[in-house]
């Protein structure tokens, strides 16, 4: 027998057979077939010396490139400098005098982190510890990352031991929908487990959920969408304080590759379930032992017998120590919210020296700006250390959600800064604001960090290859963007006494846009057809019109055009560039934010809910072009910039 599957080529007498799909219940599979091998290799060689052409761009001495780079050397001036800041970043906590029972109640911090390093399977099959577990679950219930003083591994556990002491607690986050709040008659944005049940314990919401799931997903609105969070928001409640998450127990014997929980119903692990239900038992007791009395001993010997239960059984399968103890660091660290506090702190650094500069020019800040580049560098380490991380953790390259995109184009934003804008406050300031914002974007709860298995087509190694470009050349084209709004803002304040120091500005800072755009340009162009290597391996064909596919072919098109401008007659104007550079990311963001979260298709991979346009978009589109039109009239009357 053969095996055909996604990704896993068949080929059988010059033909090429490849899975296309497959049946709903896994039992059957549809193939296409293909047999053009001379196609293949020749189409393969033209990509190849597509690629090479590309990459010589950058260091032949005849190209535009060179001609850009050249220009900016003899355009720079001394840089003057002015002062470091350093940014401490502290939190207060603010306590009541009478914690109420359950907080009393809850399980000591230590005991709770000890427990965190247990492993866990969650319901789509991967091993993670009961540390990143809780943090999901308490950031999809609540929303937060600790509660009242608590961590989420206190919360989890204690949920479990103390559940009845947690059914009045409001901690299910509403979303401030009158027609839920009323249904629940709840004033606030959080509301308790028993909210949620009458008296004789009917659920209050069953009817209007039962009608939503039988909704076809188009149909379904604002309030329908909201109310299914709600819904799972309560039902992982109730799986926490049943077990039903604490799926720890390996079963014994081959295959040995999976878990059951405290509450399992498979019959077929009989003996592992029964082993389970005495131990949290046991555990239990121990637990409000150590409540009482503030003796854990007999928790942490039940607690150590477990993880050597799971190395004894499930030790195969369970993920290293060393990757349990970076993704608990990578957890505690939170290494990308913090960096967007930092970027966000040198972006306003940067764009202050910038101005600065303007109106200042006799004043040097040479060291300044190195210790302001030495900051962003330092940023980009740490970036580049996270990312590190969570690809070791995850056993795959970190850009395959959403999440993980944004985090990804943050550190090619950066990247694209540190080689193009290192000398120029205006690049750096550019570089800084939108790493920062993409960040905080990502931070957002549209976009869950939480790690997810692959889907079946994105189980190769051209995930890292084709996606790592894709992904990674929006950094570099919205840097072009960013620094074009900064140029445009910068021609808003001209003036006679500064209107020289400000085309010198504006035109390093040009120059310094077409080499970003042009490395995005070339990252999108090569990852483009790279991905059509990658359909046409996994699937038998090149080009399939997906939307991902159509819109990334516009993106070329519309950078293309853009960077042509610059050599056109009656369109070389610095104005008319920096503004394309700003409309053009428009074909980013729907390559991006329209196709993978609102648009069907092959490549709507990225998890997360379709992230609504929140109003200040339009605010914002709004404020861009009152800064065109005024940065275009002062153009006009000082006629010191094209």
């Amino acid at each position: 027998p053969f095996r055909i599957y996604m990704n896993h080529i068949l080929n059988y007498g010059g033909y090429r057979f490849f899975q296309s799909s497959f049946d709903r219940d896994e039992a059957g599979t549809y193939l296409s077939v293909n047999h053009d091998f001379w196609g293949s290799l020749i189409s393969y060689i033209g990509y190849a010396l597509l690629t090479i052409g590309m990459l010589m761009t950058f260091f032949s001495k005849r190209t535009r490139f060179y001609q850009v780079n050249q220009k900016i050397k003899k355009l720079r001036a001394e840089h003057a400098a002015i002062f470091l800041l350093f940014l401490g970043i502290s939190g207060l906590q603010a306590q009541t005098s009478v914690d109420p029972a359950w907080k009393q109640h809850a399980v000591d911090a230590a005991h709770a982190e000890a427990f965190s390093e247990v492993i866990v399977q969650d319901f789509r099959g991967r091993m993670k510890p009961v540390h990143t577990l809780s943090r999901e679950f308490l950031r999809k219930v609540a929303r937060k990352s600790s509660f009242e003083g608590l961590t989420a591994d206190q919360v989890f556990l204690s949920l479990f031991v103390n559940s009845r002491e947690w059914y009045n607690v409001p901690m299910i986050k509403l979303r401030k929908h009158e027609k839920i709040s009323s249904a629940l008659g709840v004033n606030g944005e959080y509301a308790t487990y028993n909210d949620f049940f009458v008296e004789d314990g009917g659920y209050k919401l069953s009817d209007e959920v039962r009608r939503v799931y039988g909704m076809d997903n188009v149909d379904r609105g604002v309030y329908e969408k909201e109310l299914l969070k709600v819904d799972e928001r309560l039902n992982l409640m109730n799986m926490a304080f049943g077990g039903q998450l604490l799926v720890v127990f390996p079963i014994q014997g081959p295959p040995g590759n999976t878990c059951i929980s405290y509450r399992s119903q498979n019959e077929e692990s009989a003996a592992a379930r029964e082993q389970a239900d005495n131990f949290f038992r046991s555990y239990g007791s121990a637990i409000g032992k150590g409540i009482g009395t503030g003796d854990y001993g007999d928790a942490y010997r039940l607690l150590n017998d477990l993880k050597d239960y799971q190395q004894t059984y499930g030790g195969e399968i369970l993920p290293s120590d060393t990757q349990v103890s970076a993704e608990i660091f990578l957890n505690q660290i939170n290494v990308f919210t913090r960096l967007a506090l930092l970027y966000l702190f040198l972006a306003m650094a940067s764009l202050g020296l910038l101005f600065f500069t303007v109106f200042r020019p006799e004043v040097k800040l040479t060291k300044v700006q190195l210790g302001l580049l030495g900051l962003v560098g330092l940023g980009f380490l740490l970036h580049t250390v996270g990312l590190g991380v969570r690809w070791y953790v995850s056993e795959r390259a970190p850009w395959s959600n959403g999440y993980e995109s944004l985090i990804y184009i943050a550190w090619t934003t950066t990247l694209a800064g540190v080689l193009f804008t290192r000398k120029s406050f205006g690049g750096l300031a550019a570089t800084c604001a939108l790493a920062a914002t993409i960040l905080f974007v990502a931070a957002l709860s549209s976009f869950d960090p939480e790690i997810t298995p692959l889907v079946p087509v994105l189980k190769s190694y051209w995930l890292t290859i084709h996606v790592s470009l894709e992904a990674g050349s929006y950094g570099f084209l919205m840097l072009g963007a960013i620094i074009g709004l900064i140029n445009l803002i910068m021609m808003a304040l001209m003036t006679d006494s500064n209107k020289l120091r400000v085309k010198r500005i504006v035109t390093e800072m040009t120059l310094i846009s077409e080499l970003t755009l042009l490395g995005g340009l070339f990252m999108v162009s090569v990852g483009t057809y790279l991905g059509g290597v990658w359909a046409n391996e996994s699937w038998g064909r090149y080009w399939g019109w997906d939307a991902k596919e159509t819109w990334a072919l516009v993106t070329i098109l519309v950078y293309a055009f853009i960077l042509h401008m610059r050599i056109i007659p009656k369109m070389t104007g610095m104005y008319a560039y920096n503004l394309a550079t700003i409309v053009g990311l428009a074909s980013v963001l729907m390559t991006y934010f329209g196709v993978n979260y609102y648009l069907s298709g092959l490549h709507s991979y990225a998890s997360g809910d379709p992230v609504p346009v929140p109003n200040w978009v339009y605010g914002a589109v709004v404020c861009i072009a009152g800064i065109a039109v005024a940065a275009y009239l002062k153009k006009r009357k000082h006629k010191v910039i094209r």
